[in-house]
Formats: C-alpha cells, structure tokens, sequence
C-alpha cells in the first residue's frame, strides 16, 4: 500500500523537462497487497504533461497506466497535495487491503488534505 503511495508521490514530483505541454495527467495505479488489489488514481494539472506521463509509465513493481480522467466511482476518499503551485489530487477506491484508517494518515504524512467520501 505504501507502494502505491510512494508512486503517486513521484508522479507528482517529477517536474520540469524540455517540452511544455501543458494540460491534465491522470495515472491509475493497481497493486496486490495481502492477496488483495488496491487501487488509485491520481489527476494532476500541469505546465509540462510529459514528464508526468514518462512518470507514470515507468511505476516500478506497481501497475500504473495513463487514463483520460479518475473514475469516481466506489471512492472511499481523496487526497489533495500542492507542491510547487501544482495540485494533484488521489482517488482512493474500496479495497480489502486499502481503508480510510490507512490512507488518511498517509495523506496526512505528505501534508495532504483528505476528504472521505
């Protein structure tokens, strides 16, 4: 679960880059924690989508993949995080593994703010 966290960390990091295309990146992560899959989503504006989209492509051990927009459906909460006059916000889905007691405080780690759905 932090995995998943720690990704969508990066992909709102990683700014900067040559190329400025501004426009909106959104990323869906999956991942198996405890034989469970967690899901999230993460939509963030920005001057430079390259760098997000390469950010989002290359997630390591988690599956990540570039989508048109976060579904909203079966949300359990989101995560707003500004960074950099950038804001991104998390879509967190219902999960076994994955739950508000885990995720709010995560947010909250990263001077998020969260609102439970």
């Amino acid at each position: 679960m932090r995995n998943v966290l720690i990704v969508v960390f990066v992909f709102i990091a990683g700014c900067g880059g040559d190329a400025q295309v501004a426009g909106k990146v959104a990323c869906e992560f999956n991942a198996t924690a405890g034989g469970a899959t967690v899901r999230s989503c993460g939509e963030i504006v920005v001057d430079d989508t390259g760098e997000q989209e390469s950010q989002c492509k290359s997630s390591g051990d988690v599956e990540a993949k570039l989508v048109d927009g976060c579904s909203t459906d079966d949300v359990f909460g989101t995560c707003v995080l500004t960074r950099d006059g950038e804001t991104m916000t998390l879509y967190y889905y219902d999960s076994e593994a994955l739950t508000e007691d885990i995720a709010k405080p995560l947010c909250e780690e990263l001077n998020g703010t969260w609102t439970a759905s």
